[in-house]
């Protein structure tokens, strides 16, 4: 089931300036896409294509050598983690307690990350879903 992107999580692609502005500071792609899967806490699948991109001042390319691989890995970790306590439902209303307190917790952890690596590392949700009936692959360990 898709919903649209504005209605969940995270990061915006460009800075905002006023309407008669060109904006200072932009984000540009940073490496290519990658697709997060995670489990709900009903069993369920959120899926999302997660780009990439840095902070860079307008018309500049994104440099070289920046830790996208680490921070693309800790954005999925975080995800997988959390998504486990959040149900599906939460995922499919605008601003919802679950996904809003997922999408902070991400945003803490990316923070972070770029205090540590002096980087201006962001990402956007490029597409996303959630299944429609609980997955064979999220159910819990049975005892």
């Amino acid at each position: 089931m898709k919903q649209s992107l504005a209605l969940i999580l995270l990061v915006a692609a460009t800075t905002g300036a006023q309407a008669d502005e060109t904006p200072e500071r932009v984000y540009v792609r940073a490496g290519t896409d990658r697709l997060i899967s995670a489990c709900t806490r009903d069993g369920h699948t959120l899926s999302l294509l997660a780009r990439p991109g840095v902070e860079v001042v307008n018309g500049d390319a994104a440099p070289a050598g920046l830790p996208v691989d680490a921070f693309m890995q800790g954005i999925s970790e975080q995800v997988m983690k959390l998504t486990r306590d959040v149900p599906h439902a939460d995922f499919l209303r605008p601003d919802s307690p679950g996904a809003r307190s997922l999408s902070d917790a991400v945003e803490t952890w990316m923070d972070a990350f770029n205090r540590t690596h002096g980087t201006r590392l962001a990402w956007a949700i490029s597409d996303f879903g959630v299944s429609d009936a609980p997955q064979p692959a999220c159910a819990s360990p049975k005892d």
